[in-house]
């Protein structure tokens, strides 16, 4: 027993750590959003920060602002552009239905709904505190541009200086496996952010085919959301396929509408025997350990159960590719050995 113990001692500490450091992440998540956009964005975007600053003889300092005026650049004209054209479509509905609405709406007496369901003043506080908790979200929002493009310029011009200061404050041997871990964790991690951005970028190819195969307006930008929609655990695309065939059916267009949750379920499917395939070619996790992550997050309706699953994988991969920790199981190569 004692034996036992001893031999599962490092896995026992590793996943007590991990999952402290994600419970802790979790929890400041909001507090931590810019700081970890900036980490991520300046991780990315270090190779192309130091080919212009050691090829092209450009300044660490200006380098680093060009490269995130960039990236932020790119992301907020997309999220306008989105936005312009959601708005200028709704005005587009509005005009092509302005008979129906203004009848509707000349029709509608609030002031029987409100006694149908017992609603009085404390309806309408509950309203203005929901305008006004949308309204206070702009600044937040402009706060967290702000605060990720600043931290983005720190991390990308830092980070080597970040690195040696940690691996100054260690041992040699404990220098050289975090050398091997830093470099295990770029290979690892850039593996699998490739993996999901083909699987984003294939929802976001088949929502360009679908939608175009029903006529639909703005076709990029719907497909663009449904892409990003695919994060979600549950619908995942389906919460842009879902209000489009709603509408579809309710214009009459069943055959649209059909049409739609028909490749909806195709596409799920699709992703549902991708992903697992990908995860398992790319970074070598076992297909079973992703279709539990991702059975456990639909069931839970969590999907920071399906980041705990993964993220704990990857890490134990990389530790595990590092030598720091020994391979639990063998790998599907050594047993076809």
């Amino acid at each position: 027993m004692k034996n036992s113990i001893t031999r599962y001692k490092p896995y026992l500490i590793f996943l007590l750590v991990f999952s402290i450091s994600f419970f802790l992440v979790k929890t400041l998540f909001v507090y931590l959003l810019p700081f970890i956009i900036g980490l991520f964005i300046s991780f990315l975007m270090y190779p192309i920060y130091r080919f212009m600053k050691k090829r092209l003889s450009f300044k660490p300092a200006f380098s680093a602002t060009v490269i995130s005026l960039f990236i932020f650049s790119i992301v907020i004209a997309i999220a306008l552009f989105i936005v312009y054209l959601l708005v200028s479509e709704t005005i587009k509905l509005y005009e092509n239905n302005r008979i129906f609405i203004d009848k509707y709406i000349s029709e509608f007496d609030l002031s029987s709904i409100l006694t149908e369901f017992n609603l009085d003043g404390d309806f309408f506080t509950k309203i203005s505190d929901t305008a006004f908790g949308i309204v206070k979200i702009i600044p937040i929002f402009l706060t967290l541009i702000i605060i990720s493009f600043v931290s983005t310029i720190c991390f990308i011009n830092n980070l080597p200086y970040i690195k040696n200061a940690i691996r100054n404050k260690l041992s040699d041997k404990n220098a050289e496996n975090f050398d091997v871990i830093i470099y295990k964790a770029k290979e690892i991690s850039r593996k699998f952010i490739k993996s999901y951005l083909l699987l984003y970028g294939l929802t976001f190819v088949e929502s360009i085919f679908i939608f175009s195969l029903i006529d639909l307006d703005y076709v990029v930008v719907f497909a663009f959301l449904a892409a990003v929609s695919d994060l979600l655990p549950i619908l995942g695309p389906g919460a842009v396929y879902f209000p489009i065939a709603i509408f579809c059916a309710l214009s009459g267009n069943f055959l649209s509408c059909i049409t739609l949750l028909i490749f909806w379920v195709i596409t799920v499917i699709i992703r549902q025997i991708l992903e697992p395939k990908l995860l398992s070619d790319n970074i070598k996790i076992h297909p079973l350990i992703v279709l539990s992550a991702l059975y456990f997050s639909i069931v839970s309706s969590n999907i920071w159960v399906l980041f705990y699953i993964l993220t704990l994988t990857v890490v134990y991969k990389i530790m595990a590719e590092a030598k720091i920790l020994k391979p639990v199981f063998l790998n599907s190569e050594r047993v076809n050995k």
